[in-house]
């Protein structure tokens, strides 16, 4: 099975600045997002880490054809 970078070649501490425009539109709406849901940080957390796997899944599964 290939291996995939998901760090994109970026440092592990990335800031807010030094993201592209829509990388910050996106995180702000994720932020939306979570607080409109009135969950646990428990239970957000589980939720994105839930998305981040269906993502992953679904590139390695583009990244196989």
């Amino acid at each position: 099975m290939k291996k995939i970078q998901l760090s994109d070649g970026m440092p592990s501490s990335i800031r807010r600045t030094e993201a592209r425009e829509e990388t910050r539109t996106l995180t702000d709406e994720i932020c939306k997002l979570c607080k409109r849901s009135k969950l646990s940080y428990a239970e957000i957390n589980k939720a994105l880490y839930l998305a981040d796997k269906e993502l992953y899944i679904g590139v390695m599964n583009k990244s196989g054809d």
